[in-house]
């Protein structure tokens, strides 16, 4: 099934290093694009971003779709266990619903945080930004 989909980075040199469990965020990471990647039309695009946030001491990483985006009444629900904003979902056609908790568990363990921002341009696109503080 090949979408076409563009994958752009945004990731400058001379970002500071963390103490993480790498294999967790790499988990994070794989879930968010998985998510972005289910979620983006053909022809779409995925951007993956970082930037180190100096007054908040903290490594922020986004990773943003073009998809249809995440509906208002939705948002605030799509970090919680099993939550499908499609109701006609199932695991065979979306996903288990676990992957953003899990996300927001892993992120919460190394002592950072996470949010959801929906649509992020002309009425759609999601991102999903985590913050790990930078010890």
């Amino acid at each position: 099934n090949l979408k076409n989909i563009q994958l752009d980075t945004d990731i400058p040199d001379g970002l500071p290093l963390i103490w993480m469990d790498a294999d967790r965020v790499t988990q994070v990471l794989n879930n968010l694009l998985n998510n972005a990647l289910r979620h983006t039309p053909q022809g779409g695009q995925v951007r993956v971003t970082a930037a180190f946030e100096p007054r908040q001491a903290e490594l922020s990483i986004a990773v943003e779709d073009s998809g249809p985006g995440i509906a208002a009444q939705d948002l605030p629900f799509v970090f919680d266990r099993f939550y499908r904003a499609d109701p006609s979902r199932t695991r065979a056609s979306g996903g288990s619903g676990l992957g953003l908790a899990i996300v927001k568990q892993l992120v919460a363990a190394h002592g950072g945080k996470v949010q959801a921002e929906s649509p992020i341009q002309d009425g759609h696109g999601t991102r999903i930004i985590f913050s790990l503080p930078v010890n």
